[in-house]
């Protein structure tokens, strides 16, 4: 009886069993090979390892996250500080004009004709008495030359020698303007209605024209005209 004998060999790196028949008997002796071929062939029968399972792994997309820009940055620039005001000039008198001078009371006034009224010591009224408040401003009637002086009667006083050959007085003055200043425009300040002199708690302006530096004359029309 033949034995199929397992010869075990390695080939191209798997378990390949050989499958031979032999024709040897129980005793060693080759058996006769009428029946059958001397070798029958051999059959080869290879182990195939299955293939691995292949893992594929996938890679999650990466995320990229991208910060928002910073806001603007604003700046706030402080205004410029306004201007400072320049001082406001000093309010010039706009004297009244009319019958050839200036109003020499450069304010609200009031007066009547008293010329020749009487008055203390047996004389006549030779002005016109403008009554004002206390510090109006009184100004040169014409244009020409100022002298400041007092006198016991009229108190402080003015005397005002016009381009046009007549002489201007006021007094009872409570102060002086333009002092020393010689010739004066028409209208310039040269001092303020008070009450100096014999006009105590009655401040105006004793006001008189004298015509070519002479007599007074009735100053009333001048002033009626100007003022």
């Amino acid at each position: 009886m033949r034995k199929p004998l397992l010869l075990p060999s390695l080939l191209a790196g798997g378990l390949v069993v050989v499958s031979a028949t032999t024709g040897l008997t129980h005793g060693g002796e080759p058996e006769p090979s009428s029946d059958t071929p001397a070798m029958a062939p051999i059959a080869l029968q290879r182990a195939v390892r299955p293939p691995e399972p292949t893992t594929t792994t996938t890679v999650p997309p990466t995320t990229t996250t991208t910060a928002p820009p910073p806001p603007p940055t604003t700046t706030t620039t402080a205004p410029p500080p306004p201007p400072e005001p320049e001082p406001e000039p000093a309010p010039e008198v706009e004297p009244s004009a009319g019958g050839g001078i200036v109003c020499p009371v450069a304010g609200p006034v009031d007066f009547v004709d008293s010329w020749g009224d009487a008055r203390s010591g047996g004389r006549g009224h030779q002005g016109t008495d403008m009554m004002a408040d206390y510090g109006t401003p009184t100004v040169a009637p014409v244009s020409g030359t100022v002298e400041h002086r007092g006198s016991s009667l009229g108190g402080l006083s003015w005397y005002l020698y016009g381009d046009d050959g007549d002489m201007y007085y006021g007094t009872h003055l409570s102060g002086y303007e333009n002092e020393g200043a010689g010739w004066v425009e028409a209208g310039t300040v040269i001092g303020y209605v008070g009450d100096s002199g014999n006009a105590a708690g009655t401040p105006h302006l004793h006001f008189e024209y004298h015509p070519g530096g002479g007599s007074p004359a009735n100053s009333y029309p001048l002033v009626a005209a100007a003022c």
